[in-house]
Parts: structure tokens; C-alpha cells; sequence
């Protein structure tokens, strides 16, 4: 079972590797929101909306978004807003507990690539999601749940006529968790649990 205050310790000390190309491409930023429930240390995953031209669309993924003019060149800011938006959940920076290392995923409206950014909060005392039209659903999965080897499965990623075997875990009511989501929360568990046992 994953405790979050391990997770906590663990982040303070962890150095997530920084893109150095951050400032120079298009950069999203995601919110991973967690709770303590009995199952242990649990993280919020949502569904995107079925959308025309959107290559998520249906996804299991992580509340976040492109990073705008308006939050001031912070990718923590853009998180906390998106996440507002498409969740009703108010991050303060109070909430927040660390960072994940940057992603460099292809940005399918251009022809560079897109640096997407994680950072990590708790989720906030007494809260109430209320989603907006681009989430779809949204459930809460347990860290442990993701560590138990007969979880994960493979399934076959199709882009044109390419079709490659990726690492998934099966969320229910077809939903697949995937990908860039994926990679993110295997390295939340690896941190964890570097510091559960050292």
C-alpha cells in the first residue's frame, strides 16, 4: 500500500529532470491530484471528451492543459487553472507537493514537439468535482491497485497503418489508462517507493 506522506518526503527531495528545451516549445501542464482513502494513496484520472481533431479524445489522462499568456510563463499555474476548469477543484500552492520529470510528446497541431510538465498536489480537504464538457468521467484509482502485476495488460496502439503493443491497465467500461499517462504515474510509484524502502 502506498501512504502519502512518503510520497511527500520522497518528492521534497526528488530532482525531476527539467527539459532544457521548456521554454522554447509548446508547453502543457498537468495536475496529479492525490488523497488518502483506505486503499491508500489514490490519484485522480479523468476521460477526455470525444472531440473532433483532438487526439486524446476518449483518453484516460491526467486534468490539465496547453500552458496560455495568461498564467505568466508558470506551468504550475496552468495546471492549477485547467484543472479548475475542467475538474471544479481549487488548487492553492499550498497544496502542492513536487513535480514529475517533463515529457516530449508530439504535438499533433504542429509540426514541432510539446513538452508536457506534471506537477503534484494533494487534493483539496472537502472537495467536490464538477466537471465541464471536456471531461467525460473521472474516477479515483488507488496507487496499489496500479503495483499488482496482473493489472497491467498490453493492447494495440493504432496510428495510419502503424500498430505497436503498448503497457495499459484496463480502468473499466472500455476506459484504457496509457501512454504518457501511464509513464507519469509509474514514476509517482518508483519515487514512493524508493522511499517506503530505501
Amino acid at each position: 500500500m502506498h501512504e502519502l506522506a512518503p510520497i511527500v518526503t520522497a518528492l521534497a527531495r526528488y530532482r525531476a529532470r527539467r527539459n532544457p528545451l521548456r521554454r522554447r516549445l509548446m508547453r502543457a501542464a498537468v495536475a496529479v491530484i492525490l488523497r488518502e482513502s483506505r486503499q491508500g494513496t489514490e490519484v485522480l484520472v479523468v476521460e477526455r471528451a470525444q472531440r473532433p481533431g483532438d487526439p486524446w479524445s476518449g483518453d484516460m489522462g491526467l486534468p490539465g492543459g496547453r500552458i496560455d499568456d495568461c498564467d505568466a510563463a508558470s506551468a504550475s499555474t496552468a495546471a492549477c487553472r485547467e484543472t479548475a476548469e475542467e475538474t471544479g477543484l481549487v488548487l492553492e500552492r499550498s497544496l502542492g507537493i513536487g513535480r514529475l520529470s517533463d515529457r516530449l510528446v508530439p504535438d499533433h497541431s504542429r509540426r514541432r514537439p510539446m513538452i508536457v510538465s506534471p506537477f503534484v498536489y494533494r487534493c483539496p480537504t472537502e472537495a467536490t468535482i464538477t466537471t465541464n464538457h471536456e471531461i467525460a468521467a473521472w474516477q479515483w484509482l488507488a496507487l496499489a491497485w496500479l503495483d499488482e502485476p496482473e493489472r497491467r495488460q498490453r493492447m494495440l496502439w493504432r496510428i495510419g497503418r502503424l500498430a505497436k503493443s503498448m503497457p495499459c491497465y484496463d480502468c473499466g467500461q472500455g476506459r484504457k489508462l496509457w501512454g504518457l499517462t501511464l509513464l507519469m504515474l509509474d514514476e509517482l510509484r518508483r519515487v514512493g517507493h524508493r522511499q517506503a524502502h530505501p
